[in-house]
């Protein structure tokens, strides 16, 4: 057995060997600054340090209804947690518009004047719902029609110019000869057919373009308009303009409808939707606040521990998915006309604080990443078996065996990190030994501490060559070492950074009590913070409630408003004063007076400490624990800070804002209909379709991640992207020829490539229509409507395409099932009656709406379903009404769609394989490159901020809503990943865990990036300038390496090629180089910048120190996420550049006197 293990927090922990610990076959990459070792017994076990124990809990009682829901094939929980008033007040609006809807198409005058395409208004009322406030509706119904007049315009051109090649006109043609296609002409459909393609094309580029948003369903009735006016009107022997009349006149009532409802029933303002957003993001804080306060009275090492930090973990997603909804309706918020006490630009101050809260609380979410057991598990990658076996010691000798495992060296030993020589060993204990010297102000005892340590390396040095020796030697047996590179296909990746984490994890990583040192951190943090999170408990229940009723009590009694309002402001003001009281007797008292998590550090400061080394006293543990206590006050602080803002902003509003009024449009009406694809949208991470990016090969691509605006990327302000093959233009000429230039690659892009083939398809389903063999048979058998199932069906990537045609198929004949049934239920066998159809609508409606806002499946799937059974209702009840040749209903008219859709879908699919094809498997390596870099962009910006921010007004807003975009982004690939199975290929399974993988070590990126530009702004320039000294933040030849590994791992993903087999990883070794301890400035630092050079309690006790140590335990989280990211990003990509036998010790030769048989 060797001697105890012992710790001087001033001198610094890290490079300080273990003894000979267990050998062990596999060695994890560590998540953070915590890690676990295996250990029995520990110097904690005292009375407030043992572990506790939970009581055994009673199985809660299941009701009948949920064990029935079990059972059933399909989860109906969806219903309860959307039946509220709030979510029955859209749905019941919208039933009402159908319903409207379908009595104006059953009064004969109103058909009439509607014409033949009387039914679209039944089936708009479906796809494009009033569900959204009052404005949200208002601008997307104006769009929606400018779209459809539009299309009708250009159709109405296409049309004249298609007269005039027209052979024969004829303005007294029969109908009958009209319809039956004899008229049909090669000159006029030519033309027709060329202004499809335009049409469709350009119709189909803003869907994609702009992606989700007020234009989604502009675009697709103005594809319906252009399909269905040009295929007509190429029967007709004149110029027919009035076609387009025929959907735009019944679209134009549904879009009067919309507006109209959505100002009568139940209006609702963006307002009211914003401060409803913002409830549902409190709401699951409240929930993470308090089983904070259960976990942390809770062991550490016991399973409900653990399932309870997933459940926070949940709940913190949940309240993060609700900023992008709030982040949207912000973009209407100046343009909101209301009546009350506080404007929309008001009430919209709080996102910002709000995301901050949301931000905190992930922050003090990590503080259980940090500690065993439920920080992440990231197995290493095991070295492969080499031949031969590590050398022994010669029996009798003193000296250890060289051994051959790799292992990172610590600061001073030498680069292969497997032994020390000698005269090394011999230099760098003189070095310390001077460093003791030069600083005599230190106690008398520190000098001993050193002697003693420095005793104490050389024995543990060796034991820790026998442990390297034995952990190859297991490694070399592991079968997963073999499987790796005899059974597996794939070779082993990310061997060079595996052997260097084992060995800083082995060397400078390891503590043989980490549990029970764990749990006795767990209890002192709640011992210390339990009182502040129950009051951070009760005030977030207080901001919530006045979020609730904050468009409330502007109407009624003014006696009985005023003392409403009255009690209001003293509650509010009583939990402000509340939580300031907290937070003060919390950094006063809690933290600062007792001191709870400084208590197992005191004997280190004590003069007596040092000679009662021997004596059996208890050694303090190393400063990471507590750190990361450190990190969970330091957010838990700064959460209760953001409270007390939003309180303060609250009540200020209560204060000058006594008189409700009507507020107007904060901004020019030409910028209300401003949109950008870099806007946030409603639907942005639900929607089907969106811009990925342009193609990397193009020097003009613009990678597009809603919410960053395109400036915002050029942070450093002097760098920018060249043209590799031309200079810039010198002269007019050279200008213009690049502007030529530019909009000619434009169309090479993925929007526009995409837009001409689904034009392209357009026409080849339109071709049946355009033949004057065929023209009748399509006209009278609505091939019109696999035209636009086909174009429609057709995305950017072959999943979406693939899933597009299962959803179709499957939704069309469930919905024509539905509108079989409702059709039959409301005519018998009659020929439709207007009273059974508008009875049957009229209860069906708020159902169907309720099933169609809530449903949690694919929009796609949902919309399809309900148009479908709207369509059917509404062409029975036309072809019972007029004269067409299509004379269907009920089932007969089912059956025909379903067979019209079914080839449609299947052109789009079969189409979609043809060049050029994309695929969602690209699309996801291509945004988790977009991702990578942005994040480096951030990275440097906040280091910036760090460095210059008493000098320069660097914008914070922008560096803050860019980690919110990215973080958007990110989920937003987890819902278009899911379409990815539709993808089927003969080559191999997609790796979809490493997808994962990337995406989640990218978003803990993000989330750390956030942390980190908190600290640096609560940092004073002093502590700032220690904290990038320490974290060698501004050390060159470090920032080149982590720059170096951001560049090379988004290169990677976006070509797909194979990462060099050494890089600069681990970047945490070099992160590490220098040993700190608990030291704020390493001793033989020239400069201190006025901050102390020997630690004591008041320093610890220091706020700044606080914010510094939660800073350099946020950048050894973000150095180590770089380094997974890179072994991550090498499972997916692959090596390249092996160098035989670099990165790898070879058994040392022993020395046999002789030379070789040839010198060269």
């Amino acid at each position: 057995m060797s001697a105890p293990r012992h710790y001087d927090p001033r001198l610094g922990d890290e490079d300080i060997s273990d003894p000979v610990p267990r050998p062990q076959r596999h060695v994890r990459i560590p998540v953070d600054v915590g890690h676990d070792v295996e250990g029995s017994s520990s110097p904690w076990d005292t009375a407030d340090g043992e572990k506790r124990r939970e009581e055994p809990r009673r199985p809660p009682s299941v009701r009948w209804t949920t064990r029935i829901a079990r059972w059933l094939p399909f989860d109906l929980g969806w219903i309860p947690a959307n039946f509220t008033w709030s979510k029955l007040k859209p749905a019941l609006r919208c039933a009402a518009v159908c319903f409207v809807s379908a009595i104006l198409m059953v009064i004969p005058r109103v058909y009439t004047l509607m014409g033949q395409g009387s039914f679209l208004i039944l089936i708009s009322s479906f796809l494009d719902v009033p569900s959204d406030p009052f404005l949200a509706v208002l601008e997307r119904e104006l769009i929606f029609l400018t779209f459809v007049v539009s299309a009708w315009a250009y159709c109405c051109l296409g049309i004249f110019l298609a007269s005039l090649a027209r052979v024969h006109t004829d303005y007294n043609a029969p109908l009958e000869a009209i319809q039956s296609g004899q008229y049909v002409e090669a000159g006029p459909t030519i033309i027709l057919a060329v202004f499809v393609f335009f049409g469709c094309a350009f119709f189909l580029f803003v869907k994609a373009r702009f992606g989700p948003g007020p234009y989604l369903f502009a675009s697709v009735f103005g594809c319906i308009c252009i399909d269905i006016s040009m295929t007509t009107a190429v029967l007709f022997p004149y110029p027919y303009y009035l076609i387009g009349q025929v959907i735009a006149i019944p679209l134009a009532f549904h879009c009067g409808l919309c507006i109209l409802f959505a100002a009568l029933i139940f209006p609702s303002t963006i307002t009211a939707h914003y401060t409803h957003t913002l409830f549902a993001v409190l709401a699951p804080l409240e929930d993470v606040l308090s089983l904070h306060r259960t976990v942390l009275a809770m062991d550490p090492s016991s399973e409900a521990f653990k399932a309870n930090v997933k459940n926070i973990t949940a709940m913190l997603s949940k309240s993060e998915g609700g900023l992008g909804q709030a982040a949207a309706t912000v973009r209407l918020l100046k343009q909101d006309i209301v009546y009350g006490r506080f404007s929309p630009t008001n009430i919209g101050q709080f996102q910002p604080i709000v995301r901050r809260l949301v931000t905190r609380a992930n922050g003090m979410d990590i503080f259980f990443t940090l500690i065993e057991p439920t920080r992440e598990r990231f197995p290493i990658t095991p070295i492969p078996s080499r031949l031969g076996t590590p050398r022994s010691g010669t029996p009798g000798s003193t000296r250890p065996a060289t051994p051959v495992s790799p292992a990172t060296p610590i600061p001073g030993s030498p680069p292969n990190g497997l032994r020390e020589d000698p005269e090394q060993f011999a230099r760098r204990r003189r070095n310390l030994q001077k460093r003791a010297l030069e600083h005599p102000h230190g106690h008398k005892a520190f000098s001993r501490k050193l002697h003693l340590k420095l005793r104490e390396h050389h024995e543990e040095h060796q034991h820790h060559e026998v442990h390297f020796s034995l952990l190859n030697l297991a490694h070399a047996l592991s079968p997963l070492a073999r499987a790796s590179t005899t059974a597996s296909a794939e070779t082993a990746v990310g061997v060079f950074e595996s052997q260097r984490y084992m060995a800083i994890e082995a060397n400078r990583l390891s503590h043989p009590d980490e549990s029970e040192v764990t749990a006795r951190f767990v209890q002192l943090l709640h011992e210390s913070c339990d009182e502040l999170l129950e009051c951070t408990q009760d005030v977030i229940k207080g901001v919530q409630a006045w979020f609730a009723e904050v468009r409330r009590g502007s109407f009624g009694g003014k006696a009985k408003i005023e003392k409403a309002r009255a009690e209001r402001l003293a509650r509010l003001e009583a939990l402000g004063q509340s939580v300031k009281d907290a937070l003060k007797r919390f950094k006063k008292e809690k933290r600062r007076v007792a001191h709870r998590v400084l208590d197992p550090y005191r004997s280190a400061f004590d003069p007596k400490h040092v000679r009662s080394m021997h004596g059996g006293a208890h050694e303090p543990p190393p400063h990471r624990y507590l750190f990361h206590c450190y990190m969970y006050q330091y957010h838990i602080m700064r959460f209760s800070s953001i409270l007390t803002e939003i309180l303060d902003a609250i009540i200020q509003l209560e204060k000058t804002c006594p008189k409700a009024r009507l507020w107007w449009p904060g901004i020019p009406i030409r910028k209300m209909l401003e949109w950008n694809p870099w806007t946030p949208s409603e639907g942005m991470d639900r929607a089907d379709d969106e811009d990925p990016g342009k193609a990397p090969n193009q020097l003009s691509c613009v990678n597009i991640i809603q919410g960053i605006q395109p400036e915002w990327n050029d942070d450093l302000g002097n760098t920018r992207r060249r043209d590799p093959d031309a200079l810039p233009p010198t002269n007019a000429f050279q200008y213009v020829m690049h502007w030529v230039y530019d909009i000619v690659t434009t169309l090479g892009r993925g929007n526009a490539l995409f837009a001409m083939k689904a034009g392209l398809l357009t026409v080849i389903l339109c071709i049946p229509s355009f033949l004057k063999e065929t023209a009748a048979f399509a006209y009278r058998e609505r091939f019109v409507w696999g035209i636009f199932m086909g174009q429609l069906t057709l995305a950017r990537f072959r999943g979406d395409t693939t899933f597009g045609l299962v959803a179709r198929i499957v939704s069309t004949f469930m919905g024509g099932l539905i509108g079989t049934a409702m059709w039959y239920i409301s005519t018998g066998s009659g020929e439709g009656n207007p009273y059974g159809l508008a009875a049957v609508i009229g209860v069906c409606a708020p159902f169907f709406f309720f099933w169609r806002l809530y449903w949690p499946v694919p929009p796609m799937t949902n919309i399809i379903l309900f148009v479908t059974t709207a369509l059917v209702l509404g062409f029975s009840w036309q072809n019972t009404h007029t004269v067409l040749p299509f004379r269907f209903m009920g089932w007969q008219l089912a059956w025909r769609r379903f067979v019209l859709v079914v080839c449609g879908v299947t052109a789009a699919f079969l189409f979609s394989f043809l060049p050029p094809s994309t695929t969602l498997r690209k699309y996801q390596r291509l945004t988790m490159s977009t991702t990578v870099s942005e994040l480096g962009s951030v990275y440097c910006s906040i280091v910036s901020f760090a460095n210059t921010r008493e000098h320069e007004d660097t914008a914070r807003g922008e560096i803050v809503q860019s980690l919110v975009a990215i973080r958007l982004k990110l989920k937003r690939s987890l819902v278009l990943k899911t379409n990815i199975v539709y993808e089927f290929s003969l080559r191999g399974r997609w790796p979809s865990e490493r997808y994962q993988k990337i995406l989640d070590l990218q978003l803990q990126i993000a989330y750390l990036l956030s942390h980190l530009m908190s600290v640096v702004e609560h940092l004073e320039p002093a502590w700032s300038r220690a904290f990038l000294r320490r974290t060698r933040f501004l050390d060159a030849d470090f920032q080149g390496d982590v720059l170096a590994v951001i560049s090379m791992i988004s290169t990677a993903l976006r070509t797909g090629n194979p990462l060099p087999q050494i890089t600069p990883c681990p970047l945490l070794d070099r992160f590490m180089i220098h040993t700190h301890g608990l030291n704020v400035i390493r001793q033989e630092a020239d400069d201190d910048y006025g901050l102390p050079r020997t630690m004591t309690i008041d320093t610890l006790e220091n706020e700044q120190y606080l914010c510094f140590s939660v800073g350099v335990t946020t950048a050894f989280g973000l150095v180590l996420r770089f380094d997974k990211l890179m072994v991550a990003a090498k499972e997916l990509v692959g090596e390249q550049y092996h160098i035989h036998g670099i990165g790898v010790p070879e058994p040392r030769t022993p020395s046999m006197g002789t030379r070789p048989s040839k010198d060269v």
